[in-house]
């Protein structure tokens, strides 16, 4: 479950921030916070993959 959680929230708010910029308009803020959120999703990744 923790492993599931440590990749899935880090992807949700990347798309939450990728859905915020494009409704307002693109920010460098927004662009860092995109590009922090995958990151740790992609860090994460192997652990959620071990689960299958």
């Amino acid at each position: 479950m923790q492993k599931l959680l440590a990749f899935l929230l880090p992807v949700l708010f990347a798309i939450g921030t990728l859905v915020m910029n494009l409704s307002r308009g693109f920010t460098i803020g927004g662009y860092v916070l995109i590009a922090i959120f995958t990151a740790l999703a992609i860090y994460f990744m192997p652990g959620f993959a071990s689960l299958f």
